[in-house]
Order: C-alpha cells, then structure tokens, then sequence
C-alpha cells in the first residue's frame, strides 16, 4: 500500500448519481494510489453505499465506505478525521467533486510542502445551468512558503479551498454533527496554523443551486437551530482561545464567525415582516454584542447590518426587501 498523502473525507447521504461524479473525479487520478477517499455514509435509504461499495471494490486501495446510522453531515467529518492516515485532510461534499487534471500536481505539491494549511482555487458550478459560473481564486504569493501571521487578510473563509494537515485535525476540537460545521472545519485548526502555502490551480468543484442543499433559503429557515447552535459554539470557543492567539488568527477567527452571523442575520430577514420577526432581529444584534466586541464590530461592517443599526431599526422592511432580491 502507498503511503497516502491526502486523505478526503466524504460526505454522503441519498445522493445517488452525484455520488458518481464525485468518486470518478478521485479514481480517474494518476495521482489515485497516493489518496485515500473516504465515504462515510450516513443511514442513506438510497442506493448511494451500493454504489460506493463497488467504488471500494475496484479501486480498494483509494476508496474506503464506512456504513453508520443517520446522525448528521458533521458525523460524517469527526469519522473521516478519525480514519484518516494521510499528512494531509479535506472534506469534500457527496454532491461536489475534484478537478480531476490538476489533482496528481497537487498531491504532488502536498507531497513536497510541510505548511500547516494549503489553500487552492475553486470552481462554483451552477447546477441548474449546468455550467460554471465563477472561478474564486487567492491574491497569496503561488507555492511558496508563507506565514499566516503575514498573510491571512487573504486565505479566503471558504472550507473549499482549505486543506490542513491531517495532524491538526487530530489534536483539535470534534465538530458538531448537524449542518452548517463547515465553519467549524475551516475554524477548529487555525490556533495550530503557523505556514501556509498555495496551490494556484482548481481542487475543489463546488455544485449550487439546489433544492435540497443546506445553503438554500428554505433549508436555512428550516435548520435555523442548527445554525446558531453552531454559531453558539463558535463564540465559546473564540472566548475560550482568543486570549493565546495570535494577532493574524484572532482576527481571522472573529471575521470568519462575523461572516456566519451575518448569514444567520439574512436568515432571521427572509421570515416575515411581522414585529415579531423584526423583535427577533433586534435581539439577534444585542445577542452578538454581548457575545464579543470584536466579533461584533466585524459584523457591524455587513450592509445590512449597517442599514439597520444605523437606522434604528426603522430601515427593518427595506433590508429585508433587498436582502430577498439578492438571494432570489
């Protein structure tokens, strides 16, 4: 067996065909040998661990499946990181993929590098125009060695373009087994990063526009509790660490969990008009602001924080209208 310098955590559940996309964009790798996948299915009713099991025996030495009951997305992460062997970890969503062309250099690249995190470009792909529709890349100096203190106004908050080593996953923080621990992911390790480096071509294939995802509008109103339990244990941990970081990691950690409640807040807005829903918004401001100065201030600067606070609350019905168009 080849040593393995990435493993990929995947997420999967009820996905059917897309779980295909995803494991043909691994396995028709060159790069293949020195990768392990693996799928950790959670309770799906479908024919998803059927197909990933032949996936397993073709390719036993890439593919691995690990069948468990239905306990949510970030399960799926802690038993990835669990499993893992190689220097190097990253999630990948069931319904996502690899670009395939560019994975042998960039397992390449891992092989040669020791910074604690590699960040790498992604793709957004629309999947109901069947197309790609943006290509999100990095201002970081290419394939070098770089200090995070240095450089972390630009390592992007997406968990798409993050890949950290294997060993800072070990010694971290389990994430949260609902949705929305993708945060958590991009989060957890950063008090260990010290080196980073990256990688200037597209890993990560990120799909969009669909009904079942997380991130759509009614999933979000409907999982809000998850949501902001996920935020809930963000804030603690910040308060927890805050204190022994580093100047670039604290306000990296602070910007990032701003970006999550400035998510949440554009969920309490998609509600209704009623004052019930606008009292809730209010309360969400005072909750932030009592929960850390400098995660506030970093969430004041959102537009539709802004349009509110400095309102009084009394622009409540145009935010929330043009919020609604953007996410339309």
């Amino acid at each position: 067996m080849n040593e393995k310098i990435l493993s990929v955590s995947v997420a999967s559940y009820n996905l059917g065909e897309m779980i295909l996309e995803n494991l043909t964009s691994f396995c028709n790798s060159e790069a293949r040998d020195k990768i392990e996948v693996i799928v950790t299915d959670d309770g799906s009713h479908d024919d998803t661990p059927d197909i990933v099991e032949k996936y397993a025996a073709l390719y036993p030495d890439t593919v691995k499946l690990i069948r468990k009951e239905n306990e949510g997305p970030g399960s799926t992460v802690n038993c990835g990181i669990a499993n893992a062997t190689g220097k190097y970890f990253r999630m990948v969503d069931g319904d996502d993929w690899v670009k395939t062309e560019n994975i042998a250099d960039f397992i390449a690249f891992l092989e040669n590098t020791d910074a604690d995190l590699v960040v790498s470009d992604y793709e957004v792909y629309d999947n109901s125009e069947k197309k790609v529709i943006g290509v999100e890349t990095t201002a970081l100096p290419a394939r070098e060695l770089l200090f995070f203190e240095e450089m972390f106004p630009h390592v992007p908050y997406q968990m798409h373009a993050l890949t950290y080593k294997t060993a800072l996953f070990k010694a971290a923080e389990t994430l949260d087994n609902c949705f929305y621990t993708d945060t958590e992911y991009t989060l957890f390790p950063i008090p260990a990063v010290k080196t980073l480096a990256y990688f200037d071509k597209t890993v990560y294939m990120y799909r969009v526009a669909q009904a079942t995802q997380s991130v759509n509008p009614a999933s979000m109103r409907k999982n809000l509790p998850q949501h902001h339990r996920v935020l809930l244990r963000l804030l603690s941990l910040f308060k927890e660490k805050k204190d022994g970081l580093a100047d670039g990691q604290r306000r990296f950690m602070a910007k990032r969990i701003a970006v999550m409640a400035d998510v949440e807040l554009g969920v309490l807005l998609s509600f209704d008009r009623s004052r019930e829903a606008k009292a809730r918004v209010k309360e969400f401001f005072a909750f932030i602001k009592e929960s850390d100065g400098e995660v506030y201030e970093r969430f004041m600067e959102g537009k539709k924080c802004k349009l509110l606070r400095y309102s009084a609350f009394i622009l409540y019905p145009l935010a929330r209208k043009l919020y609604l168009k953007t996410i339309s």
